[in-house]
C-alpha cells in the first residue's frame, strides 16, 4: 500500500538524512514547486553537482530509476545511483542550467517543438528490455476508458457523449496500431525537458511504459505555448503535429488520435476532481484535435 502523501512528508527528513549520510552529500536549498518530491541540489564527495530526488511513492514513479538507467543518459538526465534499501531516492546528473524548456518564450514553438521531440527519439531508440520491469501503455489506456465511461455515466458532466465515446474507443484500440513497442517517457510535457551542460537539453522526471512511442507526444503539441489560443487553432494544431511527426517518424494521424484521446482522458479526471472547468477546456480542445481526422 502506497503511504499518504503527509505520511511521506512527515518521513522525507530521516530519508534525507540518510541520503546524506549514504553518499556523503552537502544539500543545498531544495527546489521550489514538486507536490510529488523533494528534490535538493547537493555536493558530492569529488566536489561534483548532483541532484537527490525523493519521491513520493507511487506506481507511476515505482520505475523512474529503471528507466532513467536503460536510457544511460542518451537524451535523459543520468541516474547515478538509487538507495537500494528505498528505490524513490534517486541520486541524478545535475542541470546547469535547469531552465525548463516550457519557460524559454525566446525561442520558437517548432524549434522548441523539435528539441524535444528529437529527445524523445532517442529515448525510443534504445528499445525495450527483455525483462517485464515496465507496465504498458495498453493496460493503462484500456483501465483510463472504463474510468472515463464510468465517470462520463456517474457524474453526467456536460461533454460532448459523442467525443467521449471515441475517445474512449481511442484508448482502447491505438495500442494495438503501433508499428513498434518502445519504453515512453510518459510524462513528457515541456516542464520536464531541462537545459543541461552535457547536451542543450535533457528530459526528466519519466513515468516510463511500454508501448506506441505517439503516446509521448500529446503534452509537447498541447502545452508548448498554447496552440488553442491562435487565431485558427485548428491550422494551429495541425501544424504541430506535422512538426512532431517529421522530427519523430510517427504518423501524423496517430498523433493527433493519441491527442485527441489523452485530452478526453484529461476531461474525464478533471471533472472527477470538480474542475469541471479544466474539463469543459480539455473537451474544446479535444473537439479541435478530432478534427484533424475529418
Amino acid at each position: 500500500m502506497w503511504p499518504t502523501e503527509r505520511d511521506w512528508r512527515a518521513s522525507v527528513p530521516r530519508r534525507l538524512a540518510r541520503a546524506v549520510e549514504r553518499w556523503d552529500l552537502r544539500p543545498g536549498e531544495p527546489y521550489a514547486g514538486g507536490s510529488v518530491s523533494h528534490v535538493v541540489p547537493v555536493r558530492l564527495p569529488d566536489g561534483g553537482d548532483a541532484v537527490l530526488k525523493l519521491s513520493l511513492p507511487h506506481h507511476e514513479a515505482e520505475h523512474e530509476a529503471a528507466a532513467l538507467a536503460w536510457w544511460d543518459g542518451a537524451g535523459a538526465v543520468r541516474l547515478l545511483d538509487v538507495d537500494s534499501d528505498d528505490p524513490f531516492v534517486l541520486l541524478l546528473e545535475h542541470c546547469d542550467p535547469g531552465t525548463r524548456l516550457g519557460e524559454r518564450d525566446d525561442l520558437s514553438a517548432e524549434h522548441r517543438l523539435r528539441s524535444a521531440g528529437g529527445l524523445l527519439t532517442r529515448l525510443w531508440a534504445a528499445g525495450v528490455p527483455d525483462e517485464d520491469t515496465f507496465v504498458s501503455v495498453a493496460d493503462v489506456t484500456t483501465g483510463w476508458a472504463s474510468l472515463a465511461e464510468d465517470r462520463m455515466r456517474e457524474l453526467t458532466p456536460p461533454f460532448d457523449p459523442g467525443l467521449v465515446r471515441r475517445g474512449a474507443d481511442l484508448l482502447r484500440t491505438l495500442p494495438s496500431g503501433a508499428v513498434r513497442s518502445v519504453v515512453v517517457h510518459g510524462d513528457a510535457n515541456p516542464g520536464n525537458v531541462l537545459a543541461a551542460g552535457r547536451e542543450p537539453w535533457l528530459v526528466i522526471d519519466p513515468k516510463p511504459m511500454v508501448g506506441d512511442p505517439a503516446y509521448d507526444l500529446c503534452p509537447l503539441l498541447v502545452q508548448v505555448d498554447d496552440p488553442f489560443r491562435a487565431e485558427d487553432p485548428l491550422h494551429a494544431v495541425r501544424h504541430r503535429v506535422v512538426v512532431l511527426a517529421d522530427t519523430t517518424g510517427e504518423l501524423a494521424d496517430r498523433i493527433a488520435a493519441w491527442c485527441t484521446a489523452r485530452l478526453v482522458e484529461s476531461a474525464l479526471w478533471s471533472a472527477s476532481r470538480g474542475a469541471l472547468d479544466d474539463g469543459l477546456d480539455a473537451m474544446t480542445r479535444a473537439a479541435v484535435v478530432d478534427r484533424l481526422a475529418d
